[in-house]
């Protein structure tokens, strides 16, 4: 993704008037940044990074895939986690807002996530 394509979809986000386009502005934005194709219908947040790393490793194994994709790091953590982390961190920024840690880890869709972004963005 551009920078100039991410600033375009960030501002989609900013602009929305409610959150059924904000919701459908940030699915846009994810989908763009994990370069997926167009027509994903996913909504799972783990399992959108999960695909995109899929992707971009098309000639990898799918055991050795999935076997290196298990591995934890020293805050036992996976690559898919930290990748999903990394990307909501990314939105929040670009939003100026933080979820809270448990907030954060209550996210599972993409839906969650809007909602609660919404909530926290309408609190300013």
């Amino acid at each position: 993704m551009t920078e100039e394509w991410r600033k375009k979809l960030a501002a989609n986000m900013k602009n929305a008037e409610n959150n059924v386009d904000f919701c459908e502005a940030l699915y846009r934005y994810i989908i763009e940044r994990l370069e997926l194709p167009k027509d994903t219908h996913q909504r799972e947040l783990y399992y959108l990074v999960l695909f995109s790393v899929r992707l971009k490793m098309p000639d990898e194994d799918v055991s050795t895939l999935e076997s290196r994709l298990a591995t934890v790091d020293c805050h036992q953590t996976s690559y898919i986690v930290s990748k999903k982390t990394l990307l909501m961190m990314e939105i929040e920024r670009e939003l100026g807002v933080s979820l809270d840690a448990i907030s954060a880890t209550e996210v599972v869709s993409v839906d969650d996530y809007a909602d609660k972004l919404w909530e926290k963005i309408n609190e300013k």
